[in-house]
């Protein structure tokens, strides 16, 4: 049995962006240790995880050997690549079968809580990654669960909120946003249509 044939019944799961937003980008940027390369904008993404070692040198070797000259990042039985190629983009894709894993979301539950005054305000600046608290803002605190990866829905979510609205995103699936009552129900009915 070929290598390619071995690499499809190894990956575990697939997360594939097309084309990264800025929203995305600035917040995997923010979170620099993590990678050794720079999310760019417009760029494809994946993180993709496999079973086992071996299938992950063989799905490297199948990349090298097509030509991938773009990012590339390694993490135990995990692999995250970024590329503005779309030449690279179709081998990855071939190869990895993001289809098969669509984004999924669970545990969903949000909670909205007034900034009390300056220095709760400071605390929340100090804590958070996003933009900054004021004094009588109100904040909504959203827990979830999303499979194969929170950087899928950050990346969906950026096309109905500003990146001004976003106080913290965590990526396992914890996210403050500045929102009132009518936009954190639309924000909550986009997100329910992925549960």
């Amino acid at each position: 049995m070929t290598a390619t044939k071995n690499i499809d019944k190894t990956i575990l799961s697939t997360s594939y962006i097309p084309s990264l937003t800025a929203h995305t980008a600035t917040f995997m940027s923010a979170r620099s240790k993590e990678r050794s390369f720079l999310p760019a904008r417009g760029a494809h993404w994946w993180l993709i995880s496999f079973s086992n070692p071996i299938a992950l040198e063989q799905f490297i070797a199948q990349l090298f050997s097509n030509g991938f000259y773009g990012d590339i990042e390694v993490r135990g039985n995990d692999i995250e690549l970024q590329t503005k190629s779309l030449h690279e983009a179709f081998v990855i894709n071939s190869y990895s079968h993001p289809e098969a894993f669509p984004i999924v979301l669970s545990q969903l539950t949000a909670d909205a809580i007034f900034v009390e005054n300056d220095s709760h305000a400071l605390l929340c600046n100090q804590r958070n990654n996003g933009a900054l608290s004021y004094t009588g803002e109100r904040l909504v605190h959203l827990q979830f669960s999303v499979s194969p990866s929170s950087w899928s829905m950050l990346n969906i979510l950026s096309q109905i909120i500003s990146i001004h609205s976003i106080v913290h995103f965590d990526p396992t699936g914890y996210m403050i946003l500045k929102a009132t009552e009518a936009e954190q129900e639309t924000i909550i009915r986009h997100l329910e249509s992925y549960l």
